[in-house]
């Protein structure tokens, strides 16, 4: 009797060893065939890969600076600009204020980043010129003309970013020549507005709030106003001349911001050595979908 009873006892084992077998077979059957949400494979989430110089998706970052006369003198000076434009890495640099080709070979050998320029010497000596470095085109246009010091001109590219970029510098001494310059510089915007809806003007304009509001109206563009500063001005002695000025549909698909560049304390001697003006930079962007060259 006894036995039988360990007999059965013995049975009972394997019959419930051989269940928690089948049990345990049959969920991790279920588990691999359905896993629950919150135990699913999932691949560790990788932070977003930083945008590469070149990519159609990347910022182009453009910037205006009247640099009263390039180069400095000093060799300290000269350094301390290199730094700084190499720390602001603008894409195109709409320069006011260099001489003559002589001095845009001198800007092109010692910044060799910048590959391209928009530039025509004159006599003035007080020209204006686009530079580019070699993730954008810059194509040379015809430079509007009668201005007292000339503009420059040039159609720039960077993926869907494409525009006629214009820089000027107006009349500063001269009231009447500055307002006969707003005039041409209407019938130009005008002109390169039937090519392309993308029409950027930078540059130092001597013009303050809010005659250049008029200006942009009247030339069916709007003032990018920089969003970093309310009262800032754009030169040391506190006047607000250098603006960026593009067209509606610019402002409406690629602008992004703008922003007036502050040097700190330690480096404000300096700053004022190389110009009686800070740098004025606008970020655009430059996916396919924005191409509108017509």
């Amino acid at each position: 009797m006894a036995e039988r009873g360990k007999k059965k006892g013995v049975s009972g084992l394997i019959v419930a060893t051989a269940v928690i077998l089948v049990l345990a077979v049959l969920t991790v059957f279920i588990l691999v065939k359905y896993p629950p949400p919150w135990s699913a494979d999932k691949p560790s989430p990788q932070p977003a890969p930083e945008p590469t110089r070149g990519a159609a998706s990347r910022e182009l970052v453009l910037m205006t600076w009247n640099l009263r006369g390039y180069p400095e003198k000093d060799p300290a000076s000269r350094a301390w600009f290199s730094t700084e434009l190499a720390k602001l890495a603008p894409d195109v640099l709409c320069i006011q204020e260099i001489a003559d080709q002589a001095k845009v070979t001198a800007f092109m050998t010692t910044e060799p980043h910048f590959t391209k320029v928009a530039f025509l010497d004159s006599p003035d000596g007080q020209d204006n010129a686009i530079f580019g470095d070699d993730q954008v085109a810059v194509n040379p246009l015809a430079r509007p003309t009668g201005f007292q010091h000339p503009a420059a001109a040039a159609y720039v590219t960077c993926g869907g970013f494409d525009a006629t970029v214009i820089t000027v510098h107006l009349s500063w001494t001269d009231k009447v020549r500055r307002e006969q310059e707003k005039a041409l510089l209407k019938n130009f915007v005008a002109e390169a507005r039937k090519a392309d809806p993308d029409v950027l003007v930078a540059g130092d304009f001597n013009t303050e709030q809010p005659d250049i509001g008029e200006l942009a109206s009247s030339c069916g563009l709007k003032v990018m106003v920089p969003g970093n500063v309310t009262t800032t001005g754009t030169t040391h002695a506190g006047h607000r001349y250098d603006w960026l000025l593009v067209s509606p549909d610019l402002a409406d698909e690629e602008a992004i911001g703008a922003e007036i560049v502050i040097f700190s304390t330690a480096d404000l001697s300096t700053a004022k050595k190389v110009s009686d003006h800070l740098p004025v930079k606008a970020r655009f962007r430059t996916e396919e979908q924005f191409k509108d060259r017509k």
